[in-house]
């Protein structure tokens, strides 16, 4: 992925901005292909050296938590422990996924996941690149 900040951009030309353009396609592209794996991404974590198990989806929501029979052997704040346990290790496996997921689609650069701050981006990218298409018509 290339290295595109608003902070540095500079259009001095059309080329400047279709370079823009394929840029902003290319990460679109990259981060479309990799949304479905993401979407798929379960996490999986035992607890009490496996008498409890947890699923969990790829943003940590418990999808099913089951205990083996032998886990009545404790006693409940152990079960419950042993529950927590699985929870925390299944989305700790579901991050370390999608994390793994997103750093091959960036080619290993940082990508965050916090959506209002990328639209505030993308809405920053936009309002540039409509100042700096304005400018180019003016020295057209």
């Amino acid at each position: 992925m290339t290295n595109f900040s608003p902070e540095h951009l500079r259009m001095e030309s059309l080329e400047d901005l279709e370079e823009v353009v394929r840029q902003s396609e290319e990460a679109l592209t990259l981060l479309g292909g990799v949304q479905s794996e993401l979407a798929a991404v379960t996490g999986e974590g035992f607890g009490a050296d496996g008498l409890a198990r947890a699923v969990v989806d790829g943003v940590g929501r418990i999808q099913r938590i089951t205990f083996e029979p032998r886990i009545t052997r404790l006693d409940s704040h152990l079960i419950a422990e042993a529950a927590t346990e699985a929870v925390r290790a299944a989305q700790e496996d579901a991050q370390r996924q999608n994390e793994e997921l997103l750093r091959a689609a960036t080619g290993g650069e940082p990508l965050t996941l916090d959506m209002d701050r990328a639209r505030r981006q993308f809405e920053e990218i936009g309002e540039d690149l409509v100042r700096a298409l304005r400018d180019l018509g003016d020295k057209a």
